[in-house]
């Protein structure tokens, strides 16, 4: 599959599928080298992540960001393609060394939300226990050149109370001055255990 960045559906995939795809960060161009070490982080969280990055962009500040591999997209195709398919057979070794309780399996269907945005958010928000911080959600959620303002994803967080609440979950918000962050904590009453 390819995708833009922001794209639900292609979230939706990196989330459910077992084991978890590689994802391949393609960089067409330097305009958002800036930015690239964040998006790394962020994507690396949902799957583990190949970049192919033009010329000049420093390889070492990606793998520091939890790059799986960085690769030259000026590189032939054919070299291109065998290195791709070296990574996604470490991927995939990798993964077969990790312990079942370390890889979640999916929610069951009739649990999730039936609208996309909120079904990827709750599936983000599920998918690591970490905290995500309201920058790198609107990084993620929006498009690779404007990212979701935080009004929209403040109105979107609280729609998730009711899925998480079937889950015996809720929604903890932390922070101020225009950076909160996001974490799933368990609620009085369990009525699921994911597993």
């Amino acid at each position: 599959m390819v995708n833009p960045w922001g794209t639900l559906h292609a979230y939706g995939e990196l989330l459910t599928r077992r084991p978890r795809p590689l994802a391949v960060l393609d960089v067409p161009d330097e305009g958002c080298a800036h930015e690239l070490g964040r998006r790394v982080g962020i994507l690396r969280r949902l799957a583990p992540v190949t970049v192919l990055a033009p010329e000049g962009t420093c390889p070492a500040a990606l793998l520091e960001a939890g790059a799986t591999n960085v690769l030259a997209r000026s590189m032939p195709i054919e070299e291109l393609a065998a290195r791709l398919m070296a990574d996604q057979r470490w991927v995939a070794k990798d993964k077969a060394h990790t312990s079942r309780s370390q890889e979640q399996d999916p929610l069951p269907r009739h649990l999730l939300p039936q609208q996309v945005s909120q079904r990827v958010l709750l599936s983000l928000i599920l998918a690591d226990p970490e905290p995500w911080c309201c920058h790198d959600l609107t990084r993620l959620l929006g498009s690779a050149e404007q990212p979701l303002t935080r009004a929209a994803l403040r109105a979107r967080m609280p729609r998730l109370d009711p899925h998480l609440g079937r889950l015996g979950l809720a929604l903890r918000r932390t922070g101020r001055w225009g950076r909160f962050s996001y974490m799933v904590i368990p609620s009085a009453g369990l009525m699921y255990r994911h597993a």
